[in-house]
């Protein structure tokens, strides 16, 4: 997600403080951290301590690979959003496998959209009912955590989780509400959460940046909505809408996507080019249509760049879709939200299409906990815009004087300072943490660096990573002990002593 300025400005400014441009900050952080469900497991990961006695990093190759599941998620919605009522009616249907290798007697689901920040301003989520394999479920939705329980489902058994629910849309210029006529529903339907080493993950929802943690699986999403209404969504339209009376349906399906996004607006005009044999299409409405051509140039020049350089986009189409919010742009599967008004420039445009096109590797393919370890995806998105840029020659930014935090810092370790930890977040997770690739491109060469990223990419397309797995890469194909200089630029393993 990217905030406020571009990084050229970042860089230029020497501040990540900027990139909030509101007062508000503290308060909304802390009241979404107090917000969590506090019976969940594992809504708190503790931080390593940083500090300059730290020894460098432990050899990674022997680093055993974490099971997570539940595996082999497919999800199929049938829902209907109401224009009038701002509200999405409808059924969710999840298939999965417990590869956990043990009975489940749980499952936990995160449902960002019922999380404080929009419930203050109107938005709420009602579970009415839920079934596991056709027998009726005790459920309780508590802040965004829901907890399915008295369960029984065998080791390496398939299982079905059905749902009925409600979703109330608050009226807020978000990645998750409706703002004149754009509705933006991005986190908008409860998801499957992660089992992993940690037990389930069921963090706090975070409003700065992100706190999504999903594993890939497939779509298959049957929206109606008012007729008039033009739509944008992850994955590929299946048909032409079927309209009866005041409502028309859309089907989408999505192959190996880890959420699943939807932009409405019934003014929406579409433009479109190839990158490849990849469409890119552009949503935007009359106001921001100044900026249409320059959203379609990035969108295709960028899959091209980071294809060449990281590895090819697979799917068949990327949406980069016109919205009014309060940040800059933000990330999902094939489809992109830009915050646009008449004070962006075309050259911002382009800089932040290319973010958050680089988050289509960097979270969307190769997946991450992006509460815990914020900077394998915000960095290396940030280091995308700026080789896309072209401006990595010149790119430098210091990091926070305090060691107290650190590149790998999760979430939690920023909110508990406040005011001060959100402006370290920004300095430390994107900037600072697009330098330190930058850095380590340096030193050991395009060649080397790209080869290294390129394994990266192939080896977990489609999984989770970790930092472990990106430094075991980056030292196994380079054939260099870089353990040094990850100490040096405060990247310190979880597990390390």
């Amino acid at each position: 997600m990217e905030r406020k300025l571009s990084f050229r400005c970042l860089i230029a400014l020497g501040t990540a403080a900027l990139l909030l441009g509101t007062a508000a900050v503290p308060a909304l952080a802390v009241a979404e951290e107090k917000s969590s469900p506090f019976d969940a497991p594992g809504v708190y990961r503790p931080s390593m301590p940083a500090g300059s006695e730290k020894d460098p990093l432990p050899k990674t190759s022997a680093a055993k690979k974490e099971v997570r599941g539940p595996s082999d998620p497919s999800y199929k919605m049938d829902v209907k959003y109401d224009s009038t009522k701002h509200q999405i009616n409808g059924t969710l249907t999840v298939r999965f496998a417990n590869n956990l290798g043990m009975e489940m007697k749980d499952i936990w689901f995160n449902v960002w959209a019922n999380a404080e920040t929009f419930r203050e301003n109107g938005g709420v989520v009602e579970i009415h009912k839920v079934k596991v394999d056709g027998t009726a479920a005790d459920f309780s939705l508590k802040g965004t955590g829901l907890h399915i329980k008295g369960l029984s489902i065998p080791e390496n058994a398939s299982a079905k989780v059905q749902m009925e629910f409600t979703v109330q849309v608050p009226e807020a210029q978000d990645r998750f509400g409706w703002y004149g006529t754009t509705v933006s529903l991005g986190n908008w339907f409860p998801i499957l959460a992660v089992y992993d080493d940690e037990g389930w993950n069921v963090d706090p929802y975070y409003p700065y940046g992100e706190s999504f943690y999903s594993l890939s699986g497939n779509f298959d999403v049957r929206l109606t909505t008012d007729k008039e209404q033009v739509v944008a969504a992850t994955g590929t339209r299946i048909g032409k809408p079927k309209v009866s009376g005041k409502w028309a349906v859309h089907r989408f399906k999505a192959k190996n996507v880890r959420d699943f996004a939807i932009e409405l607006d019934p003014t929406y005009k579409v433009k479109s080019g190839m990158a490849g044999k990849v469409k890119v299409n552009v949503y935007y409405t009359e106001k921001h249509a100044k900026f249409a051509d320059a959203m379609l140039e990035s969108g295709i020049e960028s899959i091209e760049l980071f294809s060449e350089k990281y590895g090819q986009y697979p799917w068949p189409e990327l949406d980069v879709v016109s919205m009014e919010g309060w940040f800059g742009g933000m990330e999902y599967p094939q489809l992109i939200m830009m915050s646009l008004n008449d004070n962006r420039t075309e050259e911002w445009v382009k800089s932040v299409v290319a973010h958050e096109n680089g988050h289509q590797w960097f979270y969307g393919l190769l997946g991450n906990n992006e509460y815990d370890e914020p900077w394998l995806d915000e960095s290396f998105a940030t280091f995308s815009a700026a080789l896309y840029d072209g401006e990595l020659e010149d790119y430098e930014v210091p990091p926070v004087d305090d060691p107290y935090y650190h590149l790998s810092s999760p979430v939690s370790a920023f909110t508990a300072r406040g005011e001060e930890g959100i402006y370290a977040y920004y300095r430390m997770i994107y900037g600072y943490g697009a330098s330190t690739l930058n850095d380590l491109r340096e030193k050991l060469g395009d060649r080397r660096f790209y080869e290294g990223m390129q394994t990266y990419f192939q080896e977990n397309l489609y999984g989770v990573t970790t930092t472990r797995d990106f430094i075991d890469t980056m030292e196994r194909t380079s054939g260099e002990d870089l353990s040094q200089f990850f100490h040096d630029h405060r990247v310190y393993l979880s597990d390390q002593e």
